[in-house]
């Protein structure tokens, strides 16, 4: 055997060369640490189980795996140690509602989107997030090949759950959507969907319990889960046909419309009734009582519903990631709306008791940013934003991280993987340059994420998607 590649092979052996994954010279453009063995040292760490923080802790990742945390640990021989005093960490982010599109910003009176294939998923891995799930998507096909194109290394993003489009009967107003017309129909598309790669699937505001229900029982058969943005049907009646998860928390509840019409959509009733229901209603009460026993996830996306007035223009300070004209039409939004947007804070503060409630009651509570309506919501920035507003809501920090990790990691079925910083999990972490323990905004203070190990630099992740954001 020739001593090079003997001393190769020896090092590998022991850990001291890991065999990198196959990344493309863009991706590789943002690593600041290839996969290999590390020992991060003297961090203070919010672990995601919800348990308080710990200080100066060491964090040993060997390849892709945590391989130990602790107070002073012992450097193996081989590894890197790195200094990481005055640092924090999280686990990387695990979000719920997610999209890879955005509103279109031309016809300026006309609603669309269009897919965001080269800033989203970078905008998403700088803003923390490993791990997201589509919850929704206009381009399935698109969706997947990025998916797939992030696996195999070629662009830097998350791992995706790419989730159907919104399966839907005539009536959404999106013309990137497809509506069926019938329940059969729905069982098709189903099918359809997961042959081409999709991994869950969300309904939308005018099917029938009769679609939900087929729906929900053809996409279990083939180990899949089903969220819904409702309207046409009420959260009681879905939970009762099968359904996973509901998204937007409350918001998008029918269930307090005075004598309801079955599977039609009232959008108007449908806000005046969560507007006049008291924030201590027993019937809401009941509600969350009825989703929990039933084992219904609710997803937050608080963010969506965050008000103007004296609030960011772009939550989470994202304005500069977006095109001039994109720009120009958000900022526009946001003045028109300053100090008249009463309604909007009343029934903002409604829903952040509600959804804590729901958490109380031993509900499992999700995140997610859902970047559409009027483009206010950017990914990345937007998920930091969400983790604040937890907080916001009366949630202590390590409570707020396990929303938006472990609780996401749970309703994937990936707990035993990912979602917390825990030995032989994998090293999905957020290294963040201030103190999260201490202050709730130090999300926003990214500088490594790493993902399966690898460690990226959120700075430059977020400097290649300024200004694009609108167009690419």
């Amino acid at each position: 055997m020739k001593p090079l590649l003997f001393s190769v092979l020896f090092l590998l052996s022991f850990g001291f060369l890991t065999a990198q994954d196959n990344l493309s010279e863009e991706t590789k453009s943002f690593v600041i640490h290839e996969k290999g063995y590390y020992v991060l040292q003297n961090l203070t760490i919010l672990d995601g189980t919800g348990d308080s923080a710990k200080y100066n802790q060491d964090v040993i990742i060997n390849g892709d795996k945590i391989e130990s945390v602790g107070a002073d640990l012992k450097v193996p021989f081989g590894a890197l140690a790195i200094n990481m005093e005055g640092k924090s960490a999280i686990p990387g982010l695990v979000m719920l509602h997610e999209h890879l599109f955005y509103p279109k910003t031309t016809p300026d009176k006309k609603y669309g989107v269009d897919q965001m294939t080269y800033s989203f998923p970078k905008l998403y891995l700088a803003g923390g997030v490993t791990t997201m799930r589509t919850a929704g998507s206009i381009m399935p096909q698109a969706d997947v090949n990025i998916k797939n194109a992030i696996l195999r290394g070629e662009l830097p993003g998350p791992k995706m759950d790419v989730t159907s489009p919104h399966l839907d009967r005539e009536g959404t107003g999106l013309v990137e959507l497809g509506p069926f017309d019938s329940t059969e129909q729905a069982v098709k598309m189903v099918n359809f969907y997961a042959d081409i790669g999709v991994t869950s699937f969300k309904v939308y505001n005018f099917i029938t319990r009769d679609d939900l229900k087929a729906i929900c029982d053809a996409a279990h058969a083939r180990g899949m889960k089903v969220t819904g943005h409702l309207c046409s049907i009420t959260y009681k009646e879905a939970a009762d046909l099968g359904i996973d998860n509901l998204e937007h928390g409350f918001f998008a509840s029918s269930d307090f419309i005075a004598n309801k019409e079955p599977d039609v959509c009232e959008p108007f009733k449908q806000s005046k009734s969560l507007l006049n229901l008291p924030v201590d209603s027993n019937n809401m009460t009941d509600l969350i009582k009825h989703l929990v026993e039933k084992n219904v996830a609710l997803t937050s996306t608080i963010n969506v519903f965050e008000p103007y007035t004296k609030r960011e223009v772009v939550p989470g300070g994202g304005l500069i990631a977006l095109f001039p004209k994109a720009k120009e039409k958000v900022y526009k939004r946001w003045a028109s709306k300053q100090g008249r947007d009463s309604l909007d804070y009343e029934l903002f503060n409604k829903s952040k008791i509600w959804e804590k409630a729901y958490y109380d009651a031993g509900g499992l509570l999700v995140a997610g940013t859902d970047p559409t309506y009027d483009g206010r919501i950017v990914a990345g920035y937007a998920n930091m934003r969400l983790v604040e507003l937890f907080v916001e809501m009366g949630f202590n920090i390590s409570e707020a991280i396990k929303i938006c990790t472990l609780n996401g990691a749970k309703y994937l079925d990936q707990e035993k993987a990912i979602g917390t910083i825990e030995n032989s999990k994998i090293a999905d972490i957020v290294i963040l340059n201030e103190d999260i323990s201490k202050n709730i905004n130090a999300i926003r203070s990214a500088e490594i994420v790493f993902k399966n190990g690898i460690g990226y630099s959120s700075k430059k992740l977020f400097k290649a998607a300024e200004g694009i954001v609108g167009i690419r």
